[in-house]
């Protein structure tokens, strides 16, 4: 279950102490990996936004995404390594591909918002949430409850979009677009397209020896 020998040293330590099962200590072993590869992720995309310039707009995009994450699901890596790269390179790119777009002009930014919108809305409603094979929503009550909550989401965002829009602030068209472009994304990863290219995602051989090394 666990791939990194930190996480089942550190496991082991505090099954030595706490006198766990193994099955427990196995379990301990794989939150731990995971806690310490998301910190990991962030603070590498962080990093990245912060050396290309667009720091707040790396951390805006996170704060989107995060958003619907935990409530509309979507694609994702089956593998950490590769989900970790693309969180490194996505969120950054976004916020820098935001940064050159605040060039556009008032009309311009409004025409993608509402592009966003309206697809983040229709990909919402008809889709929301996506499971994964591996953690199905077996429960429909659980089920309506994430649609709602990724409904209310979205309703943040656009708030968000349109208080941006009315703002004065010097980065606003900045800002605006990096919450644009990540409804955009988020509306990807709930559709089959977004499933098609996490699963090339996954097929990428890392190394000579594919997953067995990660």
């Amino acid at each position: 279950m666990s791939h990194l020998s930190f996480s089942r040293r550190m496991a082991g330590y505090l099954s030595a102490k706490t006198r766990l099962e193994q099955e427990k200590e196995a379990v301990l072993a794989y939150v731990i990996e995971v806690l310490a590869l998301n910190l990991g992720n962030l603070l590498l995309t962080l990093l990245l936004g912060m050396f290309l310039g667009v720091l707040p707009g790396t951390a805006a995009c996170i704060a989107v995404v995060a958003l619907f994450r935990h409530t509309a699901g979507g694609a994702h890596s089956n593998s950490p390594w590769r989900c970790a790269a693309v969180t490194i390179t996505v969120f950054p790119a976004m916020a820098l591909t935001a940064s050159r777009l605040s060039a556009l002009k008032l009309a311009g930014t409004d025409i993608l918002s509402a592009v966003a919108i309206l697809t983040g809305l229709i990909l919402v409603v008809k889709l929301a949430p996506v499971d994964s094979p591996s953690a199905p929503i077996i429960s429909p009550a659980r089920r309506k409850k994430l649609k709602v909550l990724s409904i209310y989401a979205l309703v943040i965002v656009v708030i968000a979009i349109i208080f941006l829009r009315r703002s004065g602030w010097a980065y606003t068209g900045e800002m605006q677009l990096c919450l644009v472009l990540s409804l955009l994304w988020v509306s990807l990863i709930l559709s089959g397209p977004g499933h098609r290219l996490m699963s090339l995602i996954d097929k990428i051989n890392l190394s000579k020896g594919g997953d067995r090394n990660e």
